[in-house]
């Protein structure tokens, strides 16, 4: 189960679909929020829902509740991934690999003044498991970052909920061989763009 967000323009979905489909033999379903987004085909996705909510957190948290109620495993995958952002390698093979010594994977951007938090551009955890922690993706939780000032962004709740249960997650950091830019265009653990 795919949960993305697609804001104010499409031009990134059929990049995005097409890499999913040549990265992930398995079946999958993906959930899509689009926001100011031309009309898509009507089987582009299995759910979407264009209702103007602003908060980017609040979208996949309800993009999880749904995918927590059309799923019926626990151990159903869950997969959180920004409407710019997409497979470039394995991604089952690292996600069955890590979810197998971590409760969750995700990107985390240390580029980005030292982002400690997960990141949804990419997540990866069992349905399960985002439900018994009752996973939340809003800012609110603070941190210090390299500059020594206390921050909060998207993913710090996620960040508390993991470290105050004890879960270990793993960090997929920025991978790049060459960076066009300090932040932007950045590739994590050789799998995601």
């Amino acid at each position: 189960h795919i949960a993305t967000v697609h804001w104010n323009t499409d031009k990134w979905i059929g990049i995005q679909q097409s890499h999913l489909r040549k990265h992930i033999k398995s079946p999958y379903r993906v959930y899509a929020w689009l926001n100011n987004v031309p009309s898509v085909p009507a089987d582009s996705f299995f759910y979407t829902c264009s209702e103007p909510i602003v908060s980017h957190a609040v979208k996949l948290n309800i993009l999880a509740d749904i995918i927590y109620f059309s799923s019926n495993r626990d151990d159903d995958l869950l997969i959180f991934l920004d409407g710019d952002a997409f497979p470039i390698g394995d991604i089952e093979f690292l996600v069955k690999q890590k979810l197998a010594d971590y409760k969750l994977i995700a990107v985390q951007r240390l580029e980005n003044n030292g982002d400690i938090q997960p990141h949804p551009c990419f997540c990866a955890t069992t349905v399960g498991f985002w439900k018994s922690i009752k996973g939340d993706w809003k800012e609110g939780h603070r941190w210090k970052n390299k500059d020594g000032r206390w921050v909060t962004d998207i993913g710090g709740n996620l960040l508390k909920q993991l470290t105050e249960s004890g879960n270990k997650w793993y960090p997929l950091v920025r991978s790049n061989k060459h960076n066009l830019h300090p932040v932007f265009f950045g590739a994590y653990g050789g799998v995601i763009y």
